[in-house]
């Protein structure tokens, strides 16, 4: 009985000393505890309607030179623009993204190819001040030009006539 006991008391203690030992082993793979930088960032995931923001993926994270789609939800999504979806050499790539001109609320742009990521871009309402089109550089039809214009026509017309009248009285 007593070597029973001995033996007992012997496995009981190699499995409590064992269990710490197991309970801490890991796989090869998280032996590095160091954080990995994110494979995603947004620049700006709240913008006005008329801001853009940048969805940038870390080498890698594609296959080289990989074709992703694009699918973009929320108010009036048809109408947003995005550029930027073909990864680089490397496997990176970044993601321009403009919401409509009218848009407003959440979007979301979900991307896919070898692998998938779906960004969440919050577009609050800009002032009603702002506008989405260019700047505006002179290329527009200013009043003294349709005036000149007008002038010149009326002016061409009297000219015309009286070419045509002298022409009768000959």
């Amino acid at each position: 009985m007593l070597k029973k006991l001995v033996s007992l008391t012997l496995a009981t203690g190699v499995l409590v000393l064992a269990a710490p030992v197991a309970a801490s082993a890991s796989p090869p793979s998280a032996v590095d505890s160091y954080a990995k930088p994110p494979e995603v960032t947004i620049d700006q995931p709240v913008i006005e309607t008329c801001g853009t923001s940048t969805i940038a993926f870390r080498t890698g994270y594609f296959l080289p030179d990989e074709d992703v789609a694009v699918e973009v939800a929320g108010a009036n999504a048809a109408l947003a623009t995005y550029s930027g979806e073909v990864a680089d050499g490397a496997g990176a790539l970044a993601l321009s993204f403009r919401p409509p001109a009218d848009g407003e609320g959440r979007y979301s742009v979900a991307l896919s190819g070898s692998r998938s990521y779906t960004a969440l871009i919050t577009v609050k309402k800009a002032d009603a001040t702002t506008t989405c089109g260019l700047a505006r550089t002179g290329g527009g039809v200013e009043p003294w030009m349709l005036g000149t214009g007008v002038l010149t026509l009326a002016a061409g017309g009297v000219l015309v006539a009286a070419s045509v009248r002298r022409r009768r009285t000959r």
